[in-house]
């Protein structure tokens, strides 16, 4: 077959470096027996599949013993042949395992859309099947093969990601994406890819502001990043990004009267910010939009994280009488996106003035479509007005006064909704100077 739909020596490179170390092993579950050519592999990875299961070395002696025990029908002396070449090869520094791996995938992905068009040609050929019917089923069966399709998985692919993961959080190596803040990681553990996280607040506390320093946070550590904002334009989001990451006052960033330092510093931040992996867009109105646009840049593989500023500005095509349906329409929409495309959507919510000088709740989300149903998690942001409030510490009621003639902000921010975690407040600095949130030090950090 032509080498664009096999790439044997890919094949024997992954398996081979998984074979030879240790540390590759957590490969195993993103591999599949239908992404390999030859028949031994299939039989090798099904082995390797077992070993990593019962959390046993994978080598080419425990491989061999395990096809002998589970696989008894099968050709011992193939299987021993291709072990034995698989030791053999894998050469190359394990630092191209990743590009290796992709290669396989991308063969393996050519190998099953060439099936499915040849496939249909015979159905076009040879039968008088309505045409209408025939190219409906091509779209289906390509829509199963690309990344953000859906596809059934058995009940040894679950435990296999699922110990993989266990594995990741133990040895403290899960990826997860942070917010910036301490206090708040340590009840959220991050984001996680598959959640849609809603932030709310009244008007002008910041959660613009709250959720920029969120996705810079998670850039910073190397996750993909995308941003849709319809609340602001480039210019204006990139006056605040550079006030938070340089110190620069975001009124001096306005007027443009700088100083030669703050030009220094505004010139050094975006250096180095320049290579954060972001993207931004500001035109997308209507969320199914946002959806193609999320569906392209995921099958790029440069997604991990959408931001969305804010909810209650997206549009939906599709009409609707009550607009609490079209913000369920939307809330559904970003959710779906979190497990079709495997990624972390954060969504941020305006909660109504009513009450306005109280902690938002769920029951003030439940009036804005199905914000709080669809969320996996929930975070309020709330702006107390003095030490009466009981969102505010005891520890920091001395400092409260003081801290807002400085003109600091004390941000309570309560996790109100966490499927997987525990919920409560924590307390936060907001310095709408610089656009800049900071957790309070009371052994935290």
């Amino acid at each position: 077959m032509n080498s664009m739909f096999v790439n044997r020596e890919a094949e024997e490179s992954v398996l081979s470096l998984i074979l030879k170390s240790d540390d590759n092993r957590h490969l195993v579950p993103e591999i599949q027996e239908e992404d390999l050519s030859v028949r031994e592999y299939r039989i090798i990875l099904r082995a390797m599949k077992q070993l990593f299961m019962e959390k046993k070395p994978i080598d080419a002696v425990t491989v061999s013993s395990t096809v002998k025990s589970l696989m008894p029908s099968e050709n011992p002396a193939a299987v021993n042949a291709a072990l034995l070449g698989l030791q053999r090869g894998g050469f190359l520094a394990e630092y191209h395992l990743r590009e290796h791996l992709r290669i396989l995938k991308e063969t393996s992905l050519r190998r099953k859309m060439l099936d499915i068009l040849n496939g249909s040609r015979q159905r076009l050929i040879e039968t008088e099947e309505e045409t209408a019917a025939v190219l409906e089923n091509i779209r289906q069966e390509l829509r199963e093969l690309v990344t953000t399709g859906h596809s059934w998985e058995s009940m040894t692919d679950i435990l296999l990601a699922t110990y993989s993961a266990l594995e990741k959080r133990s040895k403290g190596t899960e990826e997860t994406m942070p917010s910036g803040i301490v206090s708040l990681d340590r009840k959220t553990m991050g984001f996680h890819k598959g959640e849609l996280t809603i932030i709310g607040a009244r008007p002008a506390v910041g959660k613009s502001a709250f959720g920029a320093q969120i996705a810079l946070a998670a850039a910073a550590k190397g996750f993909k990043v995308g941003i849709c904002s319809r609340e602001m334009t480039d210019i204006q989001y990139g006056l605040r990004i550079i006030a938070k990451e340089s110190g620069v006052l975001s009124e001096h960033l306005r007027s443009g009267k700088l100083q030669e330092e703050e030009w220094c510093s505004v010139a050094e931040t975006m250096g180095y910010i320049s290579q954060y992996p972001m993207a931004f867009i500001f035109t997308t109105r209507y969320i199914e939009d946002l959806r193609m646009e999320v569906q392209k840049k995921v099958d790029a593989g440069e997604l991990d994280l959408l931001m969305v500023d804010y909810t209650q500005l997206m549009q939906a095509r599709q009409k609707f009488d009550k607009d609490y349906l079209r913000i369920g329409y939307v809330s559904k929409m970003l959710k779906d996106m979190t497990t079709d495309f495997n990624i972390a959507v954060i969504a941020l919510a305006q909660v109504a003035r009513s009450r306005e000088n109280e902690m938002p709740t769920l029951s003030d989300l439940r009036g804005s479509g199905d914000l709080e149903q669809d969320a996996d998690n929930v975070i309020f942001l709330h702006r107390p007005k003095d030490t009466r409030d009981k969102y505010v510490h005891p520890d920091d009621k001395a400092s409260f006064d003081q801290l807002t003639k400085s003109g600091l902000q004390y941000i309570a921010v309560d996790v109100a909704k966490q499927r997987q975690g525990e919920t409560g407040a924590t307390a936060v600095i907001f310095d709408p100077a610089r656009m800049r949130y900071t957790a309070i030090d009371r052994g935290e950090r």
